[in-house]
């Protein structure tokens, strides 16, 4: 696949020419089968992203009230920053590819205004993988070394890494700034002159979405899978180390329960990191290895356009299903996330501890009801 491909569609760009176009070979998913199935996925995007604008915003506000004492609620803190930087360009993605907005007779495209936010978008999902990346990590050297591991990870590393992350995105993305600019065509569906989005240094975008996005995400994927897996097996000899330890009083090598909290905490986080990033990995892996899976082949140019957008959609809900389940009381997995802010709360005030242990027992409560 031609990178280029992919950023021009997971960035909301469409091939709105392909419904006059005439072509040879007959594809496998014809352009109006695939604006039906985007219509359904990007309506349900929609109140997705919003949910989680609003949720996001509710957990920067949690993080900040808690303060930055600890590296943990500084890189959460900064994570909810990435997500909801993501899931607003998500929700512009979705508005400008929708087929209701696609279309409309502006002076200006949809689609051309999604495309814009490339740029923030890349940078929000690769800092966020990073983030999520380095939590990991951080937690993993807490279940070997539980007492290292607050020399390894200060606050002033955390916020370092943090920021060194934020200057490379912002490095590496920016040339991807150079290879496009704005200019007045003539649409071919409405004959109207309006301003649209064109790449003329497509090796440029290539070379600058490879570099700021594939390669950080990629690794970052791989390095949180590792890390949840050994986080899982360790954390279980870890239960089975702190019983007999118990009886020993030996606590060099014991986890304290906030530590226990937040390893299921942060196998809970990856685990949603790992199913909402997947689709776009396993996507890039396939397009690499056959070629003809891109948006200009007349035969699966339509079918890379759906994956890419639902792609892009199944990443906008893992960002929104870390924030939104504390507020969703119907399944008992959603729970369990809710209990996510409420178990990272310890540096909170009592009261305000007790008073989210309350909440949290009436959406128990409903949940057994229904």
């Amino acid at each position: 696949m031609e990178s280029s491909g992919f950023v021009e569609v997971a960035t909301g760009a469409m091939n709105t020419s392909q419904a006059d176009m005439t072509m040879s070979v007959q594809p496998f998913l014809t352009y109006a089968q695939s604006m039906l199935i985007l219509s359904y996925v990007l309506s349900i995007s929609i109140p997705i992203c919003i949910i989680g604008i609003f949720s996001n915003i509710v957990n920067i506000l949690v993080f900040y009230k808690m303060g930055f004492s600890s590296p943990t609620n500084i890189s959460l803190f900064c994570l909810a920053i990435a997500d909801l930087l993501m899931l607003c360009c998500s929700l512009v993605t979705s508005f400008g590819n929708h087929p209701v907005f696609q279309n409309a007779d502006l002076s200006f495209s949809m689609g051309d205004v999604s495309r814009s936010t490339a740029h923030l978008y890349y940078s929000s999902c690769a800092i966020g993988s990073w983030i999520t990346a380095v939590i990991n990590v951080e937690r993993s050297i807490c279940v070997v070394f539980p007492i290292k591991v607050k020399q390894i990870f200060t606050r002033k590393t955390t916020a370092s890494l943090i920021i060194a992350m934020v200057i490379y995105q912002i490095a590496s993305g920016l040339p991807r700034s150079f290879g496009v600019r704005f200019s007045w065509i003539t649409s071919a569906l409405t004959n109207r002159t309006r301003i649209s989005y064109v790449i003329f240094n497509p090796r440029l975008v290539t070379l600058s979405f490879l570099v700021s996005y594939s390669l950080p995400n990629m690794a970052c994927f791989i390095v949180v899978i590792l890390g949840t897996v050994f986080l899982i097996r360790k954390f279980k000899q870890s239960r089975q180390l702190r019983s007999k330890m118990s009886g020993t009083g030996d606590k060099s090598n014991k986890l304290s329960d906030k530590d226990v909290r937040l390893v299921r905490s942060m196998i809970f986080i990856s685990t949603i990191y790992i199913c909402g990033t997947a689709p776009n990995v396993l996507l890039y892996i396939i397009s690499s290895a056959y070629p003809s899976l891109h948006l200009d082949d007349p035969y699966l140019g339509n079918v890379q356009t759906v994956f890419l957008i639902i792609a892009v959609v199944v990443q906008a809900a893992s960002c929104s299903r870390k924030s939104f389940s504390p507020f969703s009381g119907k399944t008992a997995a959603s729970l369990i996330a809710g209990m996510v802010i409420y178990q990272m709360a310890s540096g909170l005030p009592r009261s305000f501890g007790v008073q989210f242990a309350r909440i949290a027992s009436t959406l128990t409560n409903r949940t057994r009801i229904s």
